[in-house]
This record gives structure tokens, sequence and C-alpha cells, in this order.
């Protein structure tokens, strides 16, 4: 899908400045090997993107360079990451300043390493586009005005997001499922923090909401999600879950067996950026092969 959104984009803007004969210079900034953000992860989408719009539209991108600027780095997370950018925005501006045309940077980086490259952007008044990164602080359109991201919400929005959807339709008691902090080493750190943050922001409007808590080990071989369905049943009939996409799978094929999936109740799952699993929630598995249309 990503280079399904990168080609559209490149059709509105190059259309519009290729009308005006102008040469159109791509930057891909991309930085080390991470298999979500780096080189071998994303560098094709361009690639393939760029392909595409070249053979469906002949012509409308020859007056145009394409250039890399990518830079090894064995970064642990994104905040190391990011702290590795201000050298790779001095080699942007050194690229850009020798380059001819009209000037278009492309990042696949996570939050905190297209965060940097942004400010330059704006000092450099060239626009900057992302196909990866999401955060709420990209809405300032004064500090980002030459921004654009194509990527979903970030983690940092999620629960002020969910507040404003449980007041939207007067949701008031909540059940919230918090996977064990100990499992899914690579995307704990969302689960905890998002668990935190629902206690956090909830608790403090205590007086509209009325908020229940299960901590569960999905690893563990005394997991019963019939059990915590059947206690959440009792207590509310809106379930957020903060576990990965196929524990999330098992929870609503056990939803379905205890007709939890009916209009009567909602489910909720802010999903990570980053998927270990990429599955279907709806497809039957060895321990369910009964009808699921209604899942």
């Amino acid at each position: 899908m990503g280079t399904v959104y990168l080609k559209v984009f490149v059709l509105g803007l190059v259309g519009r400045i290729c009308m005006g004969s102008v040469e159109v210079n791509f930057v891909m900034l991309i930085l080390g090997e991470d298999v979500n953000y780096g080189y071998f992860a994303t560098a094709p989408m361009y690639d393939v993107a760029l392909l595409r719009v070249d053979q469906q539209y002949p012509g409308l991108i020859s007056n145009s360079s394409i250039s890399v600027l990518y830079q090894s780095q064995d970064a642990a997370d994104c905040a190391q990451a990011g702290a590795a950018m201000n050298n790779v925005a001095g080699r942007m501006f050194d690229l850009i300043s020798r380059k001819r045309g009209f000037p278009v940077l492309f990042s696949p980086g996570c939050s905190l390493e297209v965060a940097p490259l942004a400010d330059f952007a704006r000092e450099m008044d060239v626009l900057l586009i992302a196909s990866t990164s999401a955060d709420t602080s990209f809405a300032n359109r004064a500090r980002y005005p030459t921004f654009v991201s194509f990527g979903p919400t970030g983690q940092g929005g999620h629960v002020p997001s969910l507040k404003r959807f449980l007041r939207k339709f007067a949701w008031t008691t909540v059940t919230v499922f918090c996977e064990s902090m100990a499992n899914y080493l690579n995307v704990a750190s969302f689960f905890g923090l998002t668990c935190r943050s629902i206690k956090a922001l909830i608790a403090s409007a205590s007086d509209e909401f009325t908020v229940y808590y299960e901590d569960f080990d999905s690893r563990s071989p005394k997991v019963n999600f019939r059990g915590m369905l059947e206690r959440a049943k009792s207590q509310s009939r809106i379930i957020v879950i903060e576990t990965r996409q196929d524990i999330v799978q098992k929870i609503m094929i056990e939803a379905h067996k205890l007709k939890m999936t009916a209009e009567e109740y909602v489910f909720i799952y802010p999903e990570p950026n980053r998927r270990p699993l990429d599955i279907s929630l709806l497809k039957p598995t060895e321990e369910f092969t009964g009808e699921v249309e209604n899942v």
C-alpha cells in the first residue's frame, strides 16, 4: 500500500511542477538496516513507486534526478536512531546545496528520526515526505510547515484519541486487558506504555469513567481468555485489548463463542506500528472451525 500512496502523491506533485518544466530532485534519506525503517526494507518501495509512475505516465519524471542518502547505523531503537539524525541532516543540506532543481525529500524513518529532518526541511524551505512516521507533534504546522506524513497515528495519539472516542458515544464503563510486560519484548514497551497511559489519562477524569483492568500472561498455560471475557461481560460492554495481533485473534474467537461479537459489545485494539505477525483476525484456526462472519 505504501507504493500506492507514494505513487499518487508523486503523480500530483510532479504533474504540477513539470507543467512548468522544473527539474525535480528526489532525495531518499535512509538510516541503517532496521527491519521496519531501514534501507533493505524501504528502499525498494521508492524504486517501485517511481518505476510505476514512469511506466504508466512515460516522460512525466524524465526531467528529474533521484538520489539516495544512506548512512549505515547500528541503532538499537528509534531513540538511538534519532540521536544520529543530525549528521544525516547535515549531509542532506550538503547534498541539496550541490543539486539543481526543485528538491523533494522522502524518509521512511520513525518519528524520532524524522523530527530533526523536518526541522531542517523547514529552515531550508524544502518538502519532506515521511512514509512511516507519525506523531501528534507533527500536527504543529507552525513548526512543520513543509512536512507531510503518510504514517498511521503515532502511539502518542492513541490514548487521547481513545478518550475522545469514548466521550463521543458516552461510553463511560470500560474493561482493559493488558498483556504482561515480560512478553514479546519487541512490542512490550508499546503495550506497557499504552496501558499506563490509559490508567493515567482516564484516571484524571475518574468522576467520568469507570475502568476495570486485568493483566494477563498469554504465554502462560493457565491463561483463560474465556474467564477474562466472562468477567468483562459482567462489568462493561466496552473492552480494550493490549496484546499481540495473534492473541487478539484468540480472544475474539472466545468472544464469538460467548456471543459477545454482536452490536452490544465493542472491542478496541490499538495496534502497534511494529507488527510481529501479519494475520487476519477473522481467519479460522485449529482451535475454532465454526462460522466467523460476525466476528
